[in-house]
């Protein structure tokens, strides 16, 4: 049985029965020579590689007969039948199974030559050569390690660990944190994680380093990433604490500058010596509003407040320092963080508006009752609750003709101008009137015009200066003849005036 390469690459199977005892008359003993292989492989080694594709041609076997007769060639054993091919006819070794050298990285194969008498074997050594085809891997995962906030710049916290199944260049791995980190370093061929930088609790209790292994191939390095949790532990050396907690308050937007909103205050636990206290605020003061004493405590506003900025909108998160103050008056390493919260009290200080001054709009004589005009009308009163509340009209010229809603409005809404009564391009062919806004204060009114034109549609009939004419005539009159004069009129616009034609569609007639 031998193997052979059909059509689009695919693997074939056929057999063959050698009956050379029937086709071949009797032979004297000792009269065939056999056949012989020529290939330096059979006395070295064959090398293939990896990633040599299924279905490629990794070898050709060549052989002499000394009487010249036809030779065939093949493959025996289950294993190498399972990777192998042969041409019986040219020896062309064909590759059936995809090679592996981390699995299996050589294998004994015997091919043999037939010269139809005589069947000769021969052993080849397949060596499989290395491909960078593995990333490296990482061992003992996952990582993390607890570490004190006071470790020394210097020491060893970590060690990491892979290793890469490849050959040469590609199975060296090299380690690196992706991205560098600031606190910590990783020895590049030992794994090793080191502290370089001082680590503080406070500031930050956890770092997430992403550790990269990387084999060194020249030509296609593999990588592989790992994560890595450093845990900082606390080192309690009695940091101040606030009093009084929580922070929070709420003041009206229109408070005037100066203002204490509160006094903060925080004491130092060492109670042999009590040191004094420097406040800050870290972070949440938008546009610099408030202002904190650095020694009183003392929060002021600082700055112009209105709630209906959407800075301000959503109210004030401080986040407050107290740190203890040295002899010298210098901060110290103690030190605490609290949240103050603030938030602001509306004040009725906005008028409705709308969101255009003007609108304009053409629409068809036709529109019915109930019809919607096409305009995007928005009010809005930027105050809060009972103070955002406002009504909505109509007033002017001809602004009967149409309805408004909603007319009660809080906050904000989408206004609908309708269509009231039937429209007439012949009757009116324009409106204009105002759009309010009013709130319960006199001077908080939001105001804007409307226009409205009507587009003309031919939607008069004729009318007959009489219901009935009744013609009397001679029967011999001819063909041609004037008999009556009708005049027909209708109430339309210009643009369609005279626009039409008549055709009799019945009639009789009596002796």
């Amino acid at each position: 049985m031998s193997w052979s390469v059909g059509s689009g690459g695919k693997m074939m199977m056929f057999a063959e029965l050698f009956l050379p005892l029937l086709l071949l008359p009797p032979l004297c003993e000792g009269s065939n020579q056999p056949p012989r292989f020529l290939n330096y492989f059979f006395s070295t080694y064959l090398l293939i590689y990896e990633d040599m594709p299924v279905g490629s041609s990794v070898a050709q076997l060549k052989a002499t007969d000394p009487e010249g007769e036809p030779l065939m060639y093949g493959v025996s054993g289950e294993e190498a039948m399972r990777y192998f091919s042969v041409n019986k006819d040219t020896g062309v070794v064909w590759l059936r199974q995809q090679l592996d050298r981390e699995a299996k990285s050589e294998m004994q194969v015997e091919f043999y030559v037939s010269d139809i008498q005589e069947v000769v074997k021969d052993t080849v050594n397949i060596q499989i050569g290395d491909v960078n085809d593995n990333a490296p891997i990482f061992h003992g995962q996952p990582y993390t390690v607890h570490i004190p906030e006071n470790t020394p710049v210097g020491r060893s916290v970590f060690m990491v660990n892979a290793t890469d199944p490849d050959q040469g260049t590609g199975g060296s791995v090299l380690f690196s944190f992706q991205p560098p980190s600031p606190f910590f370093a990783i020895d590049g061929a030992r794994g090793t994680v080191t502290v370089i930088k001082p680590l503080d609790y406070e500031t930050t209790s956890a770092y997430q380093l992403t550790v990269n292994a990387t084999d060194q191939d020249k030509v296609r390095p593999l990588s592989r990433l790992a994560n890595l949790a450093i845990s900082i532990t606390d080192v309690q050396d009695m940091d101040p604490i606030f009093t009084n907690l929580p922070y929070s308050t709420n003041i009206e937007e229109d408070i005037p500058l100066g203002y204490e909103v509160r006094k903060i205050t925080a004491i130092d636990q060492d109670l042999g010596r009590p040191r004094g206290i420097g406040y800050t605020i870290i972070s949440g003061n938008t546009n610099s509003v408030f202002a904190l004493d650095y020694i009183s405590g003392s929060l002021t506003v600082n700055g112009q407040l209105d709630r209906e900025n959407p800075l301000y909108s959503a109210g004030f998160t401080l986040t407050v320092k107290a740190t203890e103050l040295k002899d010298d008056r210098s901060p110290s390493e103690a030190t605490v963080m609290t949240t103050f919260t603030i938030l602001l009290i509306d004040k009725n200080d906005n008028a409705p508006k709308f969101n255009s001054s003007e609108y304009r709009v053409r629409i068809t004589e036709l529109a019915q009752v109930g019809f919607a005009l096409p305009l995007f009308i928005q009010a809005e009163d930027k105050d809060e609750g009972v103070n955002s509340m406002f009504q909505v009209f109509l007033t002017g010229n001809n602004s009967e003709y149409f309805t408004i809603s909603p007319t009660a409005v809080q906050g904000r809404a989408d206004i609908r101008i309708r269509v009231a009564t039937p429209l007439d391009f012949e009757h009116i062919r324009s409106y204009s009137f105002s759009l309010y806004a009013n709130e319960s204060m006199s001077d908080h009114v939001g105001f804007a015009r409307v226009f409205i034109e009507l587009i003309n549609e031919n939607d008069n009939r004729p009318i007959f200066s009489r219901p009935l004419y009744n013609i009397s005539l001679p029967e011999n009159t001819p063909p041609g003849t004037s008999l009556l004069r009708i005049m027909v009129s209708y109430n339309q616009s210009h643009a369609h005036k005279g626009q039409g034609m008549m055709r009799i569609i019945d009639g009789f007639y009596a002796d």
